[in-house]
């Protein structure tokens, strides 16, 4: 260790190997050796990918073909896309509304993977790019002389800087927490399963991702994602278990979708970030992906951020150093997500109470009728806007809060919209 800012050689200790972590160990290679850098990058990851899974939905967003190419020099192999979504199917309580991207703004389909061998292959070409990887986990951290030491079931390893990519892990969140100050983000549980209902059930889903907003208060929201041979569903809530994955599968709500025979595999509990933490980034140490908190409040673009994340701390690490004041520049490179954030609460909110008293109702049938709002619910429900954008564009648009104010109208008069599917 050589010194705080800019050293002559430096040496980079990244606690976890999920797309962030992966991300930032195969940045600063490739980055390192543009700029002549003399520098040693450890990545730390007890999970073996096949045998220990990653409890997430495994869709890809728009853009993720042009950062994988653009950031890490990488290309999707097209063995890891399980499905390419066409559409998303919006459902309430009474109501249902199939969303398509009319914009002409992006070109990139979302995609169905299998999350684990994503995970496998990024950590593959870490491992080609130079960067040493140990399957073991981290457990403690102490920061002194300019630098950190990072403690593993494996050993002790010394280095300048420890780049935090660990996800919501509470033992790490919690030893951070004590050296730092570092607070994890707030965040929801989710509980998912795969579901087999046979090939033909699989493919009638017609490559349609369906998200439901119940007026269960236990869920606020879950998903039906159709993959290669069998369909993976999620609940996520404050408080979710397996009873409520079982209690919605099994409620009329689902059933408008799988009006089928199927059987269920294993239970998987996760969570996800719902804000930024606290103190994500100081002397010596930054916190990416998950850890950080930096992504959209109804968990869109994870992978995409987590990707983005891993990228910028490199940058920052090997342009502007490793004091809380050369990291700070992160605050700038996530400016969108971290002002997005109060624009995605009130959506939370707005959208958990009109769930409860099926006030989406009217919203999905006025929807039929207006293509603003339409786009405007597909770019909120597959991640491809803001959420300041998406709301801008619906108070500003006449012809949209027309159309609210009409179904609304019509819902206080019959009780329900007219149309129900």
């Amino acid at each position: 260790m050589k010194g705080k800012d800019n050293p002559d050689s430096l040496r980079v200790l990244i606690a976890g190997g999920g797309p962030a972590g992966c991300a930032c160990a195969i940045s600063l290679a490739h980055m390192g050796a543009m700029m002549g850098r003399e520098l040693s990058i450890v990545l730390f990851e007890h999970k073996q990918y096949g045998i220990h899974y990653n409890q997430c939905m495994g869709v890809l967003s728009p853009p993720i073909e042009t950062i994988l190419s653009e950031h890490l020099g990488l290309r999707l192999p097209v063995e890891l896309v399980q499905r390419t979504i066409e559409g998303y199917w919006l459902h309430s309580e009474h109501n249902s509304i199939h969303l398509t991207n009319h914009s002409g703004e992006h070109s990139e389909h979302s995609m169905a993977t299998r999350r684990v061998l994503l995970d496998r292959y990024l950590l593959t070409q870490a491992l080609k790019a130079g960067v040493e990887v140990y399957p073991n986990r981290v457990i403690d951290v102490e920061f002194c002389d300019g630098g950190v030491c990072v403690y593993t079931e494996g050993g002790s390893f010394e280095g300048d800087m420890l780049v935090g990519a660990f996800g919501l892990d509470r033992q790490l969140g919690d030893v951070l927490h004590r050296r730092t100050g570092y607070r994890a983000p707030d965040f929801l549980e989710t509980v998912i399963t795969k579901i087999h209902p046979g090939q033909h059930n699989v493919e009638a889903q017609k490559n349609n991702i369906h998200a439901f907003l119940p007026a269960d208060p236990a869920i606020e929201f879950a998903a039906l994602t159709p993959k290669g041979n069998h369909i993976t569903a999620l609940v996520a809530g404050q408080r979710v278990t397996g009873k409520t994955l079982r209690e919605f599968l099994d409620s009329s709500l689902c059933s408008r979708v799988m009006n089928f025979p199927y059987q269920i595999d294993d239970l998987y509990k996760g969570s996800f970030p719902i804000c930024p933490a606290k103190r994500f980034y100081g002397d010596n140490y930054i916190t990416i992906g998950d850890s950080a908190g930096l992504l959209r409040p109804f968990k869109g673009k994870g992978i995409n951020t987590g990707l983005l994340s891993g990228w910028y701390a490199a940058k920052s690490i090997l342009e502007r150093g490793v004091s809380r004041e050369a990291l700070s520049r992160v605050e700038i490179d996530f400016a969108e997500q971290i002002g997005d954030l109060w624009y995605g609460r009130a959506a939370r909110a707005m959208a958990g109470v009109m769930a409860r008293f099926s006030l989406l109702d009217p919203v999905l049938e006025a929807a039929r009728r207006s293509p603003q709002l339409s786009q405007a619910l597909f770019d909120s429900v597959s991640a491809q806007d803001t959420y300041r954008n998406i709301i801008h564009r619906i108070v500003g648009s006449p012809s949209t809060l027309t159309s609210l104010a009409s179904e609304s109208v019509k819902w206080l008069v019959n009780g329900r919209p007219q149309r129900e599917q």
